[in-house]
C-alpha cells in the first residue's frame, strides 16, 4: 500500500479507506513502523490480542509521558505524571481511587431519570423540526451527564462543549480558534483550566455533592496539588463529552443505513444493551492510545526498543476477525462482544458505566419516539487521529 502514515488526519476522516489500511496492516504488518512525518516515528499495533497484551503489561509499556499522538510528543505533555491517563502505578491507582466511587454503575444509575428527560426533550425538538443535525442532538446528553457529576451549572454547558470540541478536535479546521493545531488546543485547555480554577474556589467555600467538591477536598488534604485537580477536571470534561457523543452519532448513522438492524432493535427492546456494545465496537470513538516501551520487547519478529512509542489502534482491533466473527458486519445482536472501545488493563476507562448508560438512554428514547431514521447526506467526519467521530449528520426522524 506504499507509505502508510497513520498521523494523516485526512485518512481518518475517510471511514472506508482507513479501515482498508487497518485490514492491510492486521494481515500483512501487524507491527508497523510509522516513519516520521508531522511528528516522530512510532510503532503501530493493529490486532486485538496485541493491543490487549501491551495494555496489560505496564511493566514493559508505560503510559507516561503522553497517551495520544500529537504535537505534545515533541513539545511535552503538561499532564505527564499528573493525570490519570499519563501516570503508572502507584500514582495512577491513587488518582483513580479519589473519584472511583462517583463512576460506579450504581452511582451513575441515579442520573438515569434526569438523562431521560434531557434526551426526550432533545428528540422532541428534532422531531418538530423534521430535519436535523443529529450530531447537535446527541451532544446534549453527554454534556448533561458529565456536567451533572462535576457540578457545572447548566448555563455553562455550551461553553464547555465548545472548549472540549476544540481541545480534542484541533486538527480539524472547523474547530480551530487560532488557525493552528497546537495553539487552538492550548487555548481551549487553558480556558478549561481557568474555568475549573474558579469553580474549585467556589466549592472550597461551599462544598456540594459533586466531583469538583471531591477534587477541592483532595487538594485541601494534600492528596492532589492544585494543578493536578485542574488537570483532572480537564480530563473528565473531555472524556465525558467527546467519546460518548461521537459514538451515539455513529450508531444512529449505522441504524439509519441498515433498516434491517433498526427493525431488529425496534422489535426487541431487550437487544438495546447489546446494541450499545456493538455501537461502541463499530464506532471506536477513542481511535488509539500511546504507550512508551520501558524495555526492549519482541513482537512479530521485530524489536520494539526501550524509549519507542507504540500506538494501539482500538479502531482496528475492534474490527479484527480473530476476535470478532464476521467483524466487518454491524450487528445489534452480537454476543459476546469484548470490544476495546474503553481500552483494557489498568487504564480501562473510568467512565465506562456512564457512557454505556447515556448511549442506552438515547437509543431507548429514540426507539420510543421514532419509526424510521433517514440519512439525508454523507456524514461530515472529524479530521482527527484521536477521536473517531462525526461533526455533522443530516437526518430526518419520522415520528411513531
Amino acid at each position: 500500500m506504499g507509505d502508510i502514515d497513520l498521523t494523516d488526519v485526512g485518512l481518518h476522516a475517510d471511514g472506508d479507506r482507513v479501515h482498508e489500511v487497518f485490514h492491510h496492516l492486521r494481515e500483512h504488518e501487524p507491527l508497523h513502523w510509522n516513519a516520521a512525518h508531522t511528528e516522530p516515528g512510532f510503532w503501530s499495533v493493529t490486532r486485538y490480542d496485541d493491543c490487549v497484551r501491551v495494555q496489560k503489561d505496564p511493566a514493559s509499556f508505560s503510559s507516561s509521558p503522553t497517551n495520544v499522538l500529537g504535537p505534545h510528543r515533541v513539545h511535552g505533555d503538561q499532564g505527564d505524571g499528573k493525570m490519570l491517563n499519563t501516570t503508572d502505578a502507584p500514582r495512577h491507582d491513587e488518582l483513580r481511587r479519589l473519584v472511583n466511587r462517583q463512576f460506579t454503575p450504581r452511582a451513575v444509575a441515579r442520573l438515569e431519570p434526569y438523562l431521560r428527560t434531557v434526551a426526550g426533550r432533545a428528540l422532541e425538538r428534532a422531531l418538530e423540526a423534521g430535519e436535523c443535525d443529529f450530531a447537535a442532538v446527541a451532544a446534549t446528553l453527554p454534556v448533561a451527564g458529565i456536567c451533572a457529576l462535576l457540578g457545572v451549572p447548566t448555563k455553562d454547558w455550551n461553553l464547555l462543549l465548545r472548549l472540549t470540541r476544540t481541545a480534542f478536535g484541533s486538527f480539524d479546521g472547523e474547530y480551530q480558534c487560532t488557525g493552528d493545531v497546537r495553539g487552538s488546543a492550548a487555548q481551549a485547555h487553558g480556558r478549561l483550566l481557568v474555568y475549573c480554577g474558579a469553580l474549585l474556589e467556589e466549592r472550597r467555600r461551599c462544598p456540594l455533592d459533586d466531583l469538583v467538591s471531591v477534587l477541592a477536598g483532595a487538594t485541601d488534604r494534600g492528596d492532589l496539588t492544585n494543578e493536578e485537580a485542574l488537570l483532572f477536571f480537564d480530563l473528565l470534561v473531555l472524556g465525558g463529552n467527546e467519546t460518548t457523543r461521537h459514538g451515539t452519532v455513529g450508531g444512529v448513522l449505522e441504524l439509519g443505513r441498515r433498516p434491517d438492524q433498526w427493525r431488529l432493535l425496534a422489535g426487541d427492546g431487550g437487544l438495546v444493551p447489546r446494541a450499545v456494545e456493538e455501537i461502541l465496537r463499530w464506532t471506536s470513538p477513542s481511535r488509539h492510545v500511546i504507550r512508551r516501551a520501558s524495555r526492549d520487547v519482541e513482537l512479530h519478529g521485530r524489536t520494539i526498543r526501550a524509549g519507542d512509542d507504540v500506538a494501539l489502534w482500538h479502531a482496528s482491533a475492534n474490527r479484527d476477525p480473530r476476535a470478532f466473527p464476521d467483524a466487518s458486519r454491524f450487528a445489534v445482536d452480537r454476543t459476546p462482544n469484548r470490544h476495546l472501545a474503553f481500552g483494557s488493563g489498568p487504564h480501562f476507562c473510568l467512565g465506562t458505566a456512564l457512557a454505556a448508560l447515556e448511549i442506552r438512554v438515547m437509543l431507548e428514547e429514540l426507539l420510543a419516539r421514532v419509526a424510521r431514521v433517514d440519512v439525508l447526506a454523507p456524514p461530515d467526519r472529524l479530521r482527527s487521529t484521536v477521536i473517531g467521530g462525526i461533526k455533522h449528520l443530516r437526518v430526518r426522524l419520522h415520528a411513531r
